[in-house]
């Protein structure tokens, strides 16, 4: 691996040849905040000092005409755009040496056969960029329009820039031109997209510009047998960037649900030799075939992940509320890689829905109950899901996975805390006042849980929760009050029966509900109770504990 490493000031890197952003590179997306802190950092350097900003990590050859940008895409760009400012603003005070001194060297050059190029080049279809930044005042072009949310930051940026600079003296100007040109970095360029992304992972610079799925989309770019008039494999990663909305973890979670589980510093090297080993031939067909697998898993993370039910099979609701429950109820990620490689094998139908409802039901209640109430620590969880997706996904016919999938439901079950820990948090966890609705969801989660259980029919969508003994009583008859949002003390009801009963005393609350409810669970509880005080309270939360922690569970 060829690698040299130069310190230099931006003055000189900027004169080295022309720096292409490629393609593949994520979107400009500086904000105003990024911006001003930048601006303010640079002001307070005195005129001799200097100020380190961090690695760059260039593709190419020292002493070449051009260098592919891989690490400092966002410094270079924002540099650029305050040396336009700077020029722009020149120009407009008749200043035009000044202007040109900026043009002529930092933004612009003339190459051997004195053609004039850029010195800054994004190949994302960027035509804002040149026309409405760097391109000298009298030659920008304002009708073409932002399209992109990096194109629209690259214009608010040098708006904003333009404007904090707007009414500085000439002198202010040109020592702000001195403190840029003299910031500090180190070029570092490495033959290969390869190699440059690997010494970038191991410089782990400052002001990191790249995530671990950067890299990998350079990897993949940068082997990937380009097709005349097809534009992949730009049109397959937007895809995977739209399902996966720019949730870093996927990549990880990805990775783990077929491979194996590697921390962010790993991945990029893990995912360049699983390329190499999935066609040691032709690199270029690997790359593609690992793509096609990041899609088809990156529909997987969003089906996961931001959970709609209008997105499963009628036939899978169950399913649907399994999954929802884990990841949005109980906001677990640390089982993504197994629910990946689970709904995977479901999909194929090397996994069947049984034992699919099976899982999810343990991995539910594992959740419900050591997360969700007793709000211990999932230490090894991880390990323990990526492993079994590993698994999975080695496996070779429905048998073998449908052990696999009996194994880590006995494992999760054995992991389940005690009932004894799971009653000492019930009442800290399952309450709901109007005042505090903080725990509001995880009660209707539960109460609706219950429900489904006994209940075959449609429910209304219309729910609420009604509190049995009223929040706001007539008359306090109760010995201990902190009863009242206890979930003992909690039902759900129609929301129209719900607005009828409103502060009743629990006699006429009954005869409403028997008449009117539909709800299983409602009318089991006034059919059995006569009265309700403390004793009927404590006794059902007694019950409800029982009902949460087992029963609620078995099907």
């Amino acid at each position: 691996m060829i690698v040299d490493a130069q310190g230099m000031p931006i003055r000189k890197l900027l004169t080295e040849g022309k720096y292409i952003i490629p393609d593949y590179q994520r979107e400009y997306d500086w904000e105003e905040k990024e911006i001003i802190e930048f601006i303010n950092d640079i002001n307070e350097i005195s005129n001799d000092e200097s100020y380190f900003i961090g690695h760059m990590v260039f593709e190419g050859k020292r002493n070449g005409t051009k260098y592919i940008v891989i690490d400092g895409q966002q410094r270079i760009t924002t540099i650029t755009i305050i040396l336009c400012c700077l020029r722009d603003i020149f120009y407009e005070r008749k200043e035009i040496d000044l202007g040109n001194g900026i043009n002529d060297k930092y933004i612009f050059s003339i190459n051997d056969d004195n053609k004039k190029f850029a010195r800054l080049v994004n190949d994302m279809p960027y035509p804002v960029l040149q026309a409405r930044v760097q391109n000298i005042p009298q030659e920008k072009d304002n009708s073409i329009v932002p399209k992109k949310n990096g194109e629209k930051k690259i214009i608010n940026a040098y708006v904003k820039i333009h404007s904090l600079f707007q009414e500085k003296t000439i002198d202010e100007l040109k020592s702000f031109r001195d403190k840029i040109l003299n910031l500090e970095t180190v070029s570092v360029v490495a033959e290969g997209v390869s190699n440059a992304c690997t010494i970038f992972m191991t410089l782990n610079s400052t002001g990191k510009d790249l995530t671990p799925l950067d890299l990998v989309k350079s990897l993949i770019f940068s082997k990937y047998k380009k097709v005349p008039l097809v534009n992949e494999p730009n049109d397959t990663w937007k895809k995977i960037s739209d399902n996966i909305n720019n949730n870093v973890k996927f990549l990880n979670n990805f990775y783990a649900s077929r491979y194996k589980k590697v921390s962010d510093k790993r991945i990029f090297y893990e995912v360049e030799n699983t390329i190499k080993n999935l066609n040691h031939k032709d690199h270029g067909v690997a790359a593609k075939e690992f793509l096609q697998q990041m899609l088809e898993d990156s529909e997987l993370f969003k089906l996961i992940n931001t959970p709609v039910s209008t997105n499963f099979n009628k036939n899978d609701y169950d399913i649907y509320e399994s999954i929802y429950a884990i990841t949005k109820q109980f906001k677990i990620q640390v089982s993504n890689s197994f629910l990946i490689a689970l709904i995977r094998d479901y999909k194929k139908n090397t996994v069947s829905k049984s034992m699919c409802i099976k899982i999810l039901s343990v991995m539910e209640r594992f959740h419900f109950v050591n997360n969700a109430v007793c709000s211990k620590r999932s230490s090894g969880i991880d390990l323990l899901y990526a492993k079994y997706a590993h698994d999975l996904y080695q496996a070779k016919s429905k048998q073998e996975k449908h052990i696999i999938i009996t194994n880590i439901c006995q494992e999760l079950t054995k992991r389940v805390a005690t009932l004894s820990d799971f009653e000492a948090s019930v009442d800290s966890k399952l309450y709901y006042t109007r005042k505090d609705e903080k725990q509001k969801e995880l009660v209707k989660y539960v109460l609706m849980k219950l429900e489904r259980k006994k209940n075959t029919h449609s429910i209304p969508i219309a729910t609420s929760i009604e509190h049995i003994y009223p929040e706001t009583p007539k008359n306090m008859t109760l010995t201990d009050p902190n009863l009242i949002i206890n979930i003992g003390n909690l039902v759900l009801l129609e929301d129209s029966v719900n607005s009828k009963i409103g502060n009743k005393e629990y006699d006429d609350k009954k005869t409403y509900v028997l008449n009117n409810s539909q709800m299983i669970t409602a009318k089991q509880l006034f059919n059995k109770y006569k009265s309700w005080t403390d004793t009927e309270i404590k006794q059902r939360r007694d019950e409800l504990i029982e009902e949460m922690y087992k029963k609620m569970w078995l099907k």
